[in-house]
Order: C-alpha cells, then structure tokens, then sequence
C-alpha cells in the first residue's frame, strides 16, 4: 500500500509543479507595456503581489499533497470520507475561501481583482485534479483489498 500511495503523490506533485509553471507563465503574459512612472511602480507592484500569490499557491498546493501519506492509516484509508479529505480537504477549502473572497469583492466594489481571479482558477483546477486522482485510488484500494 506504502508504495501506491508514494505513486499517487508523486502524480500529485507532478501535477502540482506543471500548474504552478502554468500559473506562472500566466502571470507574466499579463504584464502590460510601461511608459510613465507611475505605471512602471504599479507593474512591480502587480508583480509583487503575483509573486507572494504564487508562492502561498505553492506552499498550498505541497502541504495538500503530503497529506496523502495519512492514507497509510488503516482507518483513514478504509474510511471513504476521510480518505477523500486527505486528498481534496485543503484545495477544497482553498477554492472557497478564494471564491468567498472574489465574491465579496465583486459584490462591494464592482470588480474582481485578477491576481486572485487567476488563483481561483487555478486552485479549481488543482481540486478537480485531485478529485480525479481520489477516484483513480479509490479503485486501486479496493482492487488491491479485494
């Protein structure tokens, strides 16, 4: 079981590095031309703020695959929904306090701020991913016990 739940985080962090590299590449195809002052100081600070997003995506997106390791407990892995929390419960969190947070600030101010746009999409695409790969061990965990 040690070395199934090793190849699915492996999967995971493989996954998990080609968003972040994607989210990346992202962020740096929006930055814009700068001609006055003024817009080169709000390029870096758009920059900035991009670069401390992607590393709490990062950070995020590393914490949320070792939990697949709780999964070597016995109860955890026969437990359907605590096996699914060790591999969804963070993105999924992540993905509403994300969504919570676009939403109030579309519906307070009329606009919806980019960097945290592009977080929100991209952490909905890590949660479906890790959707998927539940799945995928669901399957190979009752193969493997039957």
């Amino acid at each position: 079981m040690k070395k199934t739940i090793f190849r699915f985080w492996l999967v995971n962090i493989l996954i998990s590095i080609t968003l972040s590299v994607l989210y990346r590449i992202v962020i740096n195809e929006l930055n814009s031309a700068d001609n006055t002052l003024f817009e080169r100081f709000i390029s870096i600070l758009d920059l900035l703020i991009n670069l401390g997003l992607s590393a709490v995506y990062l950070v995020a997106i590393v914490f949320s695959s070792l939990s697949f390791f709780l999964n070597q407990i016995k109860k955890i892995r026969d437990n359907y929904f605590l096996s699914f929390l060790t591999f969804s419960a963070i993105p999924f969190f992540s993905v509403l306090v994300l969504g919570g947070e676009v939403l109030i600030d579309y519906y307070r101010y009329d606009i919806i701020f980019p960097p945290l746009r592009l977080l929100l999409l991209f952490s909905i695409v890590y949660l479906i991913c890790t959707v998927v790969e539940f799945l995928v061990f669901r399957k190979k965990v009752e193969k493997i016990d039957s």
